[in-house]
């Protein structure tokens, strides 16, 4: 989507991704009798895999931070990161392609109760 979305807004386009090097995540179960098709199950996150974004930021114990990748694109010739949390597990992607930044927090955690 975000080539897409690239592609038809130029520089006005801006990728922020969101992750967390810990806590948790809802993770999606699929419930075909579930009123939207899946369920929700509170999941402890495991510690970031190597080669993520995720371990990136936490061996530069940044805790809450923000990383603008336009300019690692430039700077970095080794490719960068090549995953990024998806709920408990990862997507495999060149982040630095995938994304112009990426904001961290230390940890996450799982509304028990959303009223809307």
């Amino acid at each position: 989507m975000g080539q897409h979305l690239r592609r038809a807004l130029g520089d006005d386009y801006f990728a922020l991704g969101l992750t967390s090097v810990d806590g948790y995540t809802a993770e999606m179960h699929r419930d075909e009798r579930a009123p939207f098709g899946f369920t929700l199950s509170h999941t402890a996150l495991e510690p970031p895999e190597a080669g993520s974004v995720e371990a990136a930021f936490a061996d530069a114990g940044l805790g809450l931070g923000i990383a603008d990748l336009r300019r690692a694109r430039t700077e970095e010739s080794s490719g960068g990161p090549d995953r990024i949390r998806l709920q408990s597990t990862y997507v495999r992607t060149p982040v630095l392609d995938a994304f112009d930044g990426v904001l961290t927090t230390p940890a996450s955690s799982v509304v028990e109760d959303l009223s809307i």
